[in-house]
């Protein structure tokens, strides 16, 4: 089994602008401030929606490393969704490391 195989069965894969790449590790959260445009989680009262980014590692399958990122909207407070509930087929973007 290659590195990417291994990789996409635990992980799982991701395509993005028709590439798949295979996960290496679990997706989190950057915690960066988002520019405007976003609403971050320390502007939003609770009960309101705020956003988020979230990142994994990659690989794709001649091996070359990059960092997969996700948007998401959650709702600040009791009512927040799970993580495991957001479409993280829906990718924001990848970048070469």
């Amino acid at each position: 089994m290659t590195t990417y195989q291994a990789a996409a069965k635990e992980f799982g894969t991701v395509t993005f602008d028709g590439r798949e790449y295979a996960l290496t590790d679990q997706a989190d959260f950057t915690s960066r401030l988002l520019p405007g445009g976003y609403i971050n989680y320390n502007d939003a009262s609770d009960g309101d929606e705020y956003d988020f980014e979230m990142s994994a590692s990659a690989i794709d399958k001649d091996g070359n490393e990059y960092m997969v990122y996700w948007m998401f909207t959650n709702i600040k407070g009791e009512d927040a969704a799970e993580l495991d509930s957001f479409d993280y087929d829906d990718v924001d973007r990848v970048v070469a490391r």
